[in-house]
């Protein structure tokens, strides 16, 4: 009898530690299932699994971890959105590997206290291989917080110069009423981000000159607004020219439009105002006539204020 729970005495019932043994196993066929589900990854997720990975301990091939999020029901399928996710306690004992159920609690309870919104959705692993460990863990701990977890694996091992992010959702495999195994089917999996984090990512990799960009490890460091003008402009500029190459492509024949993508340029264009030359040249220079009596006068009190301390000091 296999109850997944470990007897020998050391991380038995007392410390709530799973057990685990290795045993082969396989990934099912793609779903055909009507009922589609999406994963979206948000990359700071990515970002802490790879650090996890990079502090495991020097005896240790992967490391595991529990992810958080929030699920939505749309018209195109289950939408899991994976937000947060913290690493899991675990070491590899005797074959098998052994789960720290007290920490991965505690854990779970604390980012629901930080955030109410986010709650267990699932686990990862930066392991490619799928056996009973993972049956386990999907089923017998994830499965009681969630009825339907997913598994991301990330390859933190960078396979063929890549950095690969899958998902799977687990099916239960029911004999005499009981889960006895567990089929992973792969889905699609996707990265989104919010506002917060673009602005965070183009910190990263713009912040900085070009040497210091050289080296992953180089704190980013907050460009100027002018600078962040510039590049914002620049970024604009490469937008409209691949835009307009695609519309002239589909003018000529060479390329076959969609409604999708013609609604979507119609929408951009639709949310510019349109506004007269000689009107936004107007506006302009009466913006910059403000701009710079606001600055002159930040200068006078500058100088007033720079000289009344002069004063004072002469006094003294």
């Amino acid at each position: 009898r296999n109850s997944g729970v470990c007897e020998c005495g050391v991380c038995g019932p007392g410390d709530m530690a799973t057990k685990m043994k290795r045993k082969p196993f396989f990934l099912s066929p793609p779903s055909k299932s009507k009922d589609q589900v999406i994963l979206k990854v948000h990359p700071l997720v990515v970002f802490s699994i790879l650090d996890n990975y990079k502090r495991r301990d020097a005896d240790r091939d992967f490391v595991i971890g529990i992810i958080l999020g929030e699920v939505h029901d749309t018209p195109d399928g289950t939408v899991y959105q994976i937000k947060n996710c913290f690493p899991q306690l675990s070491k590899d004992a005797q074959g098998g590997l052994v789960f720290d159920y007290n920490y991965y609690k505690k854990m779970a309870n604390l980012q629901k206290k930080l955030n109410p919104k986010e709650s267990v959705i699932g686990w990862y692993s930066t392991s490619l291989e799928f056996d009973f460990v993972s049956h386990q863990i999907h089923n017998d701990i994830i499965r009681k917080d969630f009825p339907e977890p997913v598994h991301l694996i990330v390859d933190a091992s960078l396979e063929g110069s890549k950095l690969s992010v899958d998902g799977y959702l687990g099916r239960s495999l029911r004999m005499t009423g009981k889960a006895r195994v567990c089929q992973f089917e792969r889905v699609k999996t996707d990265f989104t981000t919010s506002e917060a984090a673009k602005i965070a990512l183009g910190a990263i990799t713009t912040g900085g000159t070009d040497n210091e960009r050289k080296s992953i490890f180089t704190p980013a460091t907050m460009l100027s607004e002018l600078d962040n003008l510039l590049y914002s402009l620049i970024e604009l500029l490469h937008l409209l020219e691949t835009v307009s190459e695609y519309v002239d492509k589909v003018n000529r024949g060479e390329e076959k439009s969609t409604q999708k993508i013609g609604s979507a340029i119609k929408d951009a264009l639709a949310s510019i105002p349109r506004i007269d030359m000689e009107m936004f040249t107007r506006m302009f220079n009466q913006k910059t006539e403000n701009l710079l009596m606001i600055l002159y006068l930040s200068n006078i009190t500058r100088t007033q204020v720079a000289l009344t301390n002069r004063i004072y000091e002469v006094l003294d």
